[in-house]
């Protein structure tokens, strides 16, 4: 069964002081009046059916989390009890997975980025889920081309395209 989880963490320090301790950058319903966190919630629709969507965040946020997503049920939010980067979130969620679903496949995704066209991303998505099915211990991940060398971005070797 596939699943997505979106990291809502951190605390949007870049943002201050729009973006606060109660109200990080996420939660701000700054385009269009939708916050980050809600365009992340609504690319995934048509991809992953609701029930089957997670968030990870802070368990300081869990309120102001489920009040911006109503239709998330409480169950689906995955509160850290202390922020401790991506690797633990992600963590986190296959462990939780792992015991709900021995057979989860799931999808990261972030709240903390626009992307368009939504419908691209859908379908590059749904090519790596299919990917991962055909290929279960295959780790799919996307990138985009760089328009400048960062070091605090990492490096991918690309492998075989699956387009």
């Amino acid at each position: 069964m596939q699943y997505a989880v979106i990291m809502a963490g951190g605390s949007g320090t870049r943002l201050w002081p729009m973006s606060r301790g109660a109200l990080p950058k996420q939660l701000i319903p700054f385009i269009g009046g939708k916050s980050l966190l809600r365009l992340a919630s609504e690319r995934l629709e048509g991809l992953i059916a609701p029930e089957r969507r997670y968030i990870c965040a802070g368990q300081t946020h869990r309120d102001a989390i489920l009040a911006a997503l109503p239709e998330l049920d409480s169950q689906r939010f995955l509160g850290e009890p202390e922020g401790r980067d991506t690797l633990n979130a992600v963590g986190l969620t296959a462990a939780v997975l792992a015991a709900r679903d021995p057979e989860a496949i799931f999808a990261v995704f972030t709240a903390d980025q626009l992307i368009e066209p939504v419908e691209q991303f859908r379908q590059i998505v749904a090519e790596g889920f299919a990917l991962a099915e055909r290929a279960p211990s295959t780790l799919v991940t996307f990138g985009i081309a760089p328009t400048y060398p960062a070091t605090a971005y990492g490096y991918l070797q690309l492998g075989a395209s699956i387009t």
